[in-house]
């Protein structure tokens, strides 16, 4: 299964599936993500290297400043306790609209985790039925 539902608890930490950790390590990255309504979390050594290309760009680029400010200025690190959880902070949770008590969504996207509320996930899933249409030959993705 890539996507995994579980609940915000009062401290605003959320367990990740043992299946997850364990490609993820002890210690993980959460920030924002490139699409509105979610957060990505990456390994330590992805997020580094994520930082290390951006600071390859042009920083005079004001375009390349707001990225940053966005991506690498908003990144937590966190630590997975020993019950497997995360703690996010409520700055973070507050950018998809997750709250205590509410369910979430855990998208396994290969070497990374997408996070978002379980309420969008749905929304996001009816609007995008025409997903199913795009002809991927474009990308070179075939095979489906």
């Amino acid at each position: 299964m890539a996507r995994f539902t579980n609940k915000v608890d009062v401290k605003g930490r959320v367990f990740i599936p043992s299946k997850l950790r364990d490609s993820l390590g002890r210690s993980v990255v959460v920030t924002l993500s490139l699409d509105s309504g979610y957060l990505s979390v990456y390994t330590d050594a992805r997020f580094r290297k994520i930082r290390e290309q951006f600071e390859e760009l042009n920083s005079m680029d004001p375009r390349v400043r707001r990225v940053m400010r966005l991506i690498i200025g908003e990144a937590l690190s966190c630590d997975v306790d020993s019950q497997g959880r995360i703690s996010i902070s409520d700055e973070l949770w507050g950018h998809i609209g997750a709250k205590p008590g509410e369910e979430i969504s855990i998208i396994n996207i290969g070497d990374k985790l997408d996070i978002c509320s379980k309420v969008f996930y749905e929304r996001e899933k009816k609007e995008l039925s025409s997903v199913m249409e795009l002809d991927l030959t474009e990308y070179n993705v075939t095979g489906l």
